[in-house]
């Protein structure tokens, strides 16, 4: 069970600060705002919640599903995900002039947006797959909330490591590198959807 729980908490972290959706999707905020650990841990709360939601009726199941068809219509949602952030970021940065703290509002976006990431992530349980399927229902959910914990923590120290960096730029500079984000992040969204259809 020990290995289970170090392998989840490994492959949550490694799953959350890797996936380009999820860096870009939370960058324009962390960037531009102090205290942005904030909506990296809310985004990795959803993201967990998610995730379980979707490995636990996969566990029950496990042979019920193609875990190819998830997966694509995982990126469809994911897509989806980062043009409303994407949207959402832009409008945000024609309000917000210089840093500040990151709003409530910042916070609810990131974890909605970690939840459908997380319930869309057909990929990101391909990671699980071995753990999901080889071992007992105790050492599963065991790996499962050690992934939920990893991959929120991990977000955490990303957009506070994102939130230090970005405090250290000129504001215009700053202000290109969100825009920069938001471009990444729509055209990813694009992607995936074309790539999917």
């Amino acid at each position: 069970m020990t290995a289970a729980v170090l392998y989840g908490v490994g492959a949550g972290a490694l799953h959350a600060v890797t996936g380009p959706d999820h860096v870009l999707s939370l960058g324009p905020i962390a960037v531009r705002a102090s205290r942005a650990w904030r909506v990296g841990l809310r985004w990795g709360c959803g993201h967990g919640v998610g995730t379980l939601l979707l490995a636990l009726p996969l566990l029950a199941t496990t042979h019920a599903f193609r875990l190819d068809t998830l997966a694509m219509w995982g990126e469809r949602v994911a897509g989806v995900a980062l043009l409303v952030m994407a949207a959402s970021s832009a409008r945000q940065l024609k309000k917000v002039a210089t840093a500040t703290a990151a709003t409530s509002a910042d916070q609810t976006r990131a974890f909605t947006v970690g939840f459908v990431h997380g319930v869309s992530g057909g990929a990101g349980l391909m990671l699980a797959l071995p753990v999901l399927m080889s071992s007992s229902l105790s050492t599963s959910a065991a790996y499962l909330v050690a992934f939920a914990v990893g991959s929120t923590l991990a977000m955490a120290a990303l957009t506070a490591a994102l939130s230090r960096w970005g405090a250290q730029l000129a504001s215009t500079t700053q202000k290109r590198l969100q825009t920069a984000l938001v471009a990444m992040s729509a055209a990813l969204g694009v992607y995936w959807l074309v790539k999917a259809g």
